[in-house]
């Protein structure tokens, strides 16, 4: 610790009209040296039994965010100052909300989830959808919403606004999925779980895939253009280039690199939306069983790698990891992109500490 000067009355020298004799007696000196101490004393303890936190001494310029970046609604600096937390507009779900947050260090970003308040896991829909998404594929004049419904319960969610002279993440809005009997393919995703899609085109590309009797519920004159190939450089590893029976109306093609024979998800999944030839999202797929676990688990937080391709199409920061958390402090469940890396176009920018 730097050293401090010491503040407080200093022992006042004698005027020489006030001495008697040619110098202070044995006595007396020993009491100006006494109090003299005691000054000393009563001025330096309270510094040293100050508590850490509140040291005058500077923090590196790498340790802290810039207070100045991190304002605006919704942001609050964690992590004693070295992250700024930005959450986006929270939505209804069971009898609490869920919203979208992302987490950036030094204007490096560190992480994209979605926060769950551990009251939304209460009272969740129990209908097998929301009725948004559905198509009579028999043709029977009516609407089985088991079997021609799609996407169950779902919540568009905006993101927050970057840092200023931050690096923008290339994604746009997220969409959150509750579905409580789950979806096809039987066998492997009709458990209660989640979904969360994270994208990286605009909303009007998602609204403009509709609904009809192909496949996933695919208006049949779209499956060809959700069916397209993705290109081998821009296509993540262990992953199939097309999925044509995954292909969902208001969703596109869903490429999974599960094995069919790897059963019925227990935890958690990723995988790769496609439509066009394009990766259009970037899905974490979770149960609900194992998100609750996560809440008394003993490290609560589950973490995968985020299979990469040879190449982004869009420069910009991608995660190479996914986990789902339980936050005690902040009484949620989060399912997050986590430790990003610029793409080849930006390797002159540091990676998140």
């Amino acid at each position: 610790m730097t050293a401090r000067r010491p503040h407080g009355p200093r022992p006042r020298s004698r005027r020489p009209s006030d001495r008697r004799g040619s110098g202070p007696s044995p006595a007396g000196a020993a009491a100006a040296g006494l109090a003299g101490a005691a000054v000393l004393l009563a001025v330096m303890l309270p510094a040293l039994a100050r508590p850490a936190d509140a040291t005058t001494e500077a923090r590196p310029a790498t340790a802290a965010a810039d207070p100045a970046a991190c304002t605006g609604e919704g942001a609050a600096a964690t992590d004693g100052g070295r992250t700024c937390t930005r959450y986006g507009p929270a939505a209804r779900l069971g009898r609490g909300t869920v919203r979208t947050y992302t987490e950036y260090a030094g204007g490096v970003p560190k992480a994209l989830g979605v926060s769950l308040g551990a009251a939304a896991l209460t009272a969740l829909p129990s209908a097998p959808t929301d009725g948004r998404h559905c198509h009579d594929a028999d043709g029977d004049g009516s609407t089985d919403t088991r079997r021609e419904c799609v996407g169950g319960h779902s919540i568009e969610l905006a993101l927050p606004a970057a840092p200023p002279d931050a690096p923008g993440l290339p994604y746009q809005w997220a969409l959150f999925n509750w579905n409580p009997h789950g979806h096809s393919p039987h066998g492997r995703y009709d458990v209660p779980h989640f979904d969360v899609h994270f994208y990286l085109v605009p909303r009007e590309v998602r609204a403009a895939i509709r609904t009809g009797r192909c496949a996933l519920l695919i208006d049949c004159g779209q499956l060809a253009e959700a069916a397209e190939p993705v290109p081998a450089a821009h296509l993540p590893a262990g992953y199939p280039a097309s999925s044509p029976q995954t292909a969902e109306g208001a969703m596109g093609a869903h490429l999974d690199s599960r094995p069919p024979t790897s059963g019925t998800l227990s935890g958690q999944t990723f995988i790769y939306g496609a439509y066009g030839g394009d990766i259009v999202f970037m899905e974490p797929m979770l149960t609900k069983d194992f998100l609750l676990r996560h809440r008394t688990s003993a490290g609560r937080r589950t973490c995968e790698s985020v299979p990469q391709p040879a190449a982004w199409r869009i420069p910009g920061w991608y995660p190479t990891r996914y986990c789902t958390a339980y936050r005690p402090a902040e009484r949620d469940y989060t399912v997050s992109l986590t430790d990003f890396a610029p793409s080849a176009g930006l390797r002159g920018h540091a990676a998140a500490p």
